[in-house]
């Protein structure tokens, strides 16, 4: 009779214990899940900054070519334009120029000893993600700003 009862007692111990194993792999699994959506959001947002960084850097890009070929007074209107080689982004980087003021003899250049003239520029650039939510905005944007002086 005892021999019965301490093989009924093992089916019940390992019934349990297969409980708790399936309860720990589900809670793994689901962890797992999370991080897997946690390093997506952030290559996303990694991706939307190298965007905007690009678009900010073609938007001083921009400026400078305006200013050595039409000179000064070219740099006075705003611009707008977009950075190319993003086409996995959701939407391409985009910058806008503005004019900030006139450098007219404002100090001394480091180690020249004559005026500093120009102009001071601020370049501000959007920068889109990868992913699209399903209305087709992007999931993530970077904005970035500079004040660009031209001398």
């Amino acid at each position: 009779m005892r021999g019965q009862a301490e093989r009924g007692a093992v089916l019940l111990v390992s019934l349990v214990m297969l409980v708790l194993l399936t309860l720990i792999g589900l809670a793994g699994m689901r962890m797992v899940q999370l991080e897997e959506r946690m390093a997506g959001n952030l290559r996303d947002r990694q991706m939307a900054f190298q965007a905007a960084e690009a678009a900010l850097r073609a938007g001083e890009a921009t400026a400078l070519a305006r200013y050595r070929r039409d000179g000064p007074m070219a740099s006075v209107d705003a611009a707008e334009g977009v950075a190319s080689g993003f086409s996995d982004s959701a939407a391409q980087p985009v910058y806008r120029l503005r004019f900030l003021r006139w450098l007219l003899s404002e100090g001394v250049e480091v180690g020249k000893g004559g005026a500093a003239n120009g102009v001071a520029i601020e370049v501000r650039a959007t920068g889109y993600g990868v992913r699209r939510q399903p209305s087709g905005e992007p999931v993530s944007s970077v904005r970035l700003s500079s004040i660009y002086f031209i001398r």
